[in-house]
């Protein structure tokens, strides 16, 4: 039962129609194949002599009412048999009512009782006393969608809210109630969703204890989330920061909770909005028997990926069909399903269970990589990351879910190495799309080692080697009996192959050069005063022991310029 008030014009507007011996209010459902006509035979005083209103109600899939009237310039008034007019058919390029939405209409019948009013002109006794009753009524009205919003969560506000929740067991939360933000951390290499139910207690050593202000649901491919918890009553101390670390019901895959930042006392009380999302959440868990309840319940377990439930599978009241998709189906996750559709269902109501199908999905990416790419190495260190990533939002999709290109793509574009991306998603007996619809009893299987067909760099049509010049300046002191033309000889030697053998995107520094030219047997380098420098085009880097390096890209060419050796005495 609902109720709808109505507005103090269309008061007037119906009382006026009566007064005047109209027929107000009749109801009609747009049905099926109708195209420019609409039959009123089901008025209750056909024939029509004329139609005063007609108004049109569209509901749309929430249930919310639109109200659309029409004019006789959108219509006209038609006989469809002998019986004189009783149809309506819609002008040629006007609005027309959609199927399924219900027309309002109020409509003067050929044949009607004479009235006694002469006068219902605006001003006249009549035409007053009936405004001043509408106002009254529409007062009224008023009032009472007031009193029947005020029974219902969605509605209620203030004092009639707070007898609402009180059904539940819930108090709005006063002023000066403590409040913390905590952190839920999964463990590390843990797969699969993680759910934390609202009223989740969380204390410190001393005995002061927080819940959980609403449901938190870490996703496969997150670490950690935050929730807000309020203290267990106004007198609750307000904990410093990281001093709530204690679950006082342990959660499967939850390794570390913590509160980031210190409690805080609320400046004002807890507001309508908050406290609904606040009472939602508490319906879960006290409620038996709703689909709701029945869907919490079973995704609250672990091993279960996601749950669809049909209503009337087989067109028979009574009856619920449950879909589970199962991340991992032991006999113990299975045993615990049957035992939370016993504690859940409703009485009297059948449920048939049913296992999701699986989809075999493989994936096809190719990428396009930032510059000119990365090494060999790099790169297989990047596909293995953006594996992992795509199979844990592919596997995290629930049954009758949908995959969508544009997540795919972000998901491989948060590596800053790539600029560009196309995801393929390739299932059997079918050709590549780049999208995914599941049907309502189907979850995905990803296939792997998943393929990369293209991997180029962004540069790679138009690649550009740069010749670095390289130059030195080397003081040594030399071993006994050793010539200066022999150390000049084996540096010289040793630093040109030092050039020769640098690999791409390793740095180049006095260390490293220091290494490589190293002869303990001839002389020995005063590394403090070695100096390199690297030129490049117009530009160039002086390099020395532990301050500075210079990474070359790819393409990047070494080229030997003066190599300075100063001999010093001693």
């Amino acid at each position: 039962m609902s109720f709808t008030p109505r507005i103090y014009e269309e008061i007037v507007r119906d009382l006026l129609t009566t007064m005047t011996g109209g027929t107000v209010r009749e109801t009609l459902s747009v049905e099926a194949g109708v195209k420019d006509a609409i039959v009123l035979r089901k008025l209750s005083k056909r024939p029509v002599r004329r139609i005063s209103h007609i108004e049109e109600i569209r509901r749309d899939p929430e249930g919310k009412e639109t109200k659309i009237r029409y004019t006789p310039n959108d219509y006209e008034l038609i006989a469809s048999g002998n019986d004189g007019p009783d149809s309506i058919r819609f002008r040629k390029d006007s609005n027309m009512p959609l199927i399924g939405s219900t027309l309002v209409v109020n409509y003067y019948p050929v044949e009607t009782e004479p009235t006694p009013l002469t006068d219902v002109t605006v001003g006249s006794v009549a035409r007053t006393m009936m405004e001043t009753f509408g106002r009254e009524l529409a007062t009224t009205e008023q009032q009472l969608d007031f009193v029947y919003k005020s029974a219902y969560l969605e509605t209620a506000t203030n004092n009639a809210l707070d007898k609402v929740v009180a059904l539940v067991g819930v108090k709005r939360m006063p002023a000066g109630h403590p409040v913390v933000s905590l952190k839920f951390s999964r463990i590390p290499q843990t797969a699969g969703r993680i759910t934390i139910p609202v009223d989740t207690v969380v204390s410190d050593g001393n005995n002061n204890r927080y819940l959980t202000l609403g449901s938190l649901i870490l996703e496969p491919y997150e670490q950690s989330r935050e929730v807000l918890a309020g203290g267990e009553g106004p007198g609750t101390k307000e904990v410093e920061e990281n001093t709530l670390t204690r679950l006082e019901v342990l959660i499967a895959g939850i390794g570390e909770v913590t509160n980031p930042k210190p409690a805080r006392r609320m400046s004002v009380r807890e507001s309508d909005e908050d406290l609904r999302k606040r009472t939602s959440g508490a319906l879960h868990g006290v409620l038996h028997g709703t689909l709701d309840a029945i869907k919490f319940g079973l995704l609250s377990i672990e091993g279960v990926q996601s749950v669809s439930i049909t209503e009337f599978p087989n067109d028979i009241p009574g009856e619920l069909k449950v879909e589970i998709a199962y991340s991992n189906k032991t006999d113990d996750v299975f045993e615990e399903v049957q035992q939370r559709l016993k504690e859940l269902r409703p009485a009297g109501v059948r449920i048939i269970q049913g296992v999701a199908l699986h989809k075999s999905v493989s994936v096809s990416i190719s990428l396009t990589l930032a510059g000119r790419g990365l090494p060999e190495e790099e790169t297989e260190l990047l596909k293995n990351e953006i594996t992992q990533k795509i199979k844990d939002h592919l596997s995290a999709i629930p049954a009758g879910g949908s995959v969508r290109q544009a997540k795919l793509g972000a998901i491989v574009l948060e590596n800053p190495a790539v600029v560009d991306c196309a995801v393929s998603l390739i299932c059997e007996g079918s050709s590549p799309a780049d999208s995914l619809t599941l049907a309502t009893n189907e979850i995905i299987e990803v296939k792997e080692p998943f393929e990369f067909p293209l991997i180029q760099p962004e540069d790679a049509t138009a690649p550009v080697a740069q010749t670095i010049t390289v130059s030195a300046f080397l003081p040594v002191y030399l071993e006994p009996a050793v010539t200066q033309q022999e150390v000049d000889e084996s540096i010289t030697m040793a630093f040109d192959g030092f050039l020769a053998t640098r690999s791409p995107q390793v740095p180049l520094t006095v260390d490293a050069m220091a290494a490589a030219i190293r002869d303990d047997s001839r002389f020995v380098l005063v590394r403090d005063e070695a100096l390199i420098t690297v030129e490049v085009e117009e530009s160039f880097f002086q390099l020395s022991d532990g301050l500075g390096e210079y990474v070359p890209g790819i393409d990047d060419v070494f080229q030997s310029d003066e190599i300075t050796i100063e001999v010093r005495e001693g």
